[in-house]
C-alpha cells in the first residue's frame, strides 16, 4: 500500500490527522536526514524518495511540510547552525580568539563543515539560496565586526584600517582550507590567524 506521493503508508511515523499539532521532532529529524544526504551527496543528488527512506518517513509526510524538493532543500541548506554569541572580555586579541575558536570548531566537528561545501556550489546557481547563504555570512560576521568596531573605538587598532577586510582576512584561511584545499583545521589555527592578523592591524605603542 502507499500513499499519494508514492511512498509507504506508515512507517516510522504515523501520517498527520487534520488539525493535528506538527511534530516538531520529526521535522528535525528529517532535516537532519536532507543535511545528511547533503553532505554526501550534494543538491543533485539529494531526492526526496532518499530523504524519506533515510528519515524512516513516507514522502508524503515530507510534502506536507515542503511542497516541493527545493523547499525541502533551502530548509536544510538554512540549517547550518546558530549565530556565535558576541564575546566582549575588552582584549580584541581574546574576543577574536573566542569567534575564530567558535567558527573552527563548528566546521571541523559538525555536518555544517560537509554541508557548507554543497551549499556554496549550489549557490552559484541558485539565487534564491545565494540568498540565504549571504544572509548567513553576514549574520556570522556580525560579531566579529562588532568587536573590530570596539578595539577601534578603544584604540587598539590603527587608524583607518578596513574593518571588514579585516574580517575576510580571519575567516579567510578556514574558509580557504574547507572549500579549496582541503587542509586541516588545527587546534592552535585560530592563534595562528589571530596574531598573524594582528601583527599587521594592532596601532604601535
Amino acid at each position: 500500500m502507499t500513499d499519494p506521493a508514492g511512498g509507504p503508508a506508515g512507517g516510522a511515523e504515523a501520517d498527520r490527522r487534520p488539525g493535528r499539532p506538527r511534530d516538531p521532532g520529526l521535522d528535525a529529524a528529517i532535516l537532519a536526514a536532507t543535511v545528511a544526504l547533503l553532505c554526501e551527496q550534494g543538491f543533485t543528488g539529494t531526492s526526496v524518495e532518499a530523504v524519506a527512506e533515510r528519515a524512516g518517513v513516507s514522502k508524503a509526510t515530507i510534502y506536507r511540510r515542503w511542497p516541493t524538493r527545493e523547499d525541502l532543500l533551502l530548509a536544510a541548506g538554512s540549517e547550518m547552525g546558530p549565530c556565535p554569541s558576541d564575546p566582549d572580555t575588552g582584549d580584541l586579541r581574546e574576543d577574536l580568539l573566542v569567534l575564530l575558536g567558535g567558527l573552527v570548531t563548528t566546521m571541523r566537528d559538525s555536518p555544517i563543515g560537509g554541508l557548507l561545501p554543497a551549499t556554496v556550489d549550489e549557490a552559484a546557481r541558485n539565487p534564491e539560496l545565494r540568498t540565504r547563504l549571504d544572509a548567513y555570512i553576514q549574520a556570522r560576521r556580525g560579531p566579529v565586526r562588532a568587536a573590530l568596531d570596539r578595539a577601534g573605538d578603544r584604540g587598539e587598532l590603527r587608524q583607518g584600517l578596513d574593518h571588514g577586510l579585516l574580517a575576510d582576512l580571519l575567516a579567510g584561511p578556514v574558509f580557504t582550507r574547507l572549500l579549496v584545499t582541503g587542509g586541516a583545521l588545527e587546534e592552535d589555527l585560530p592563534e595562528r590567524i589571530v596574531d598573524l592578523v594582528l601583527s599587521g592591524a594592532l596601532a604601535r605603542p
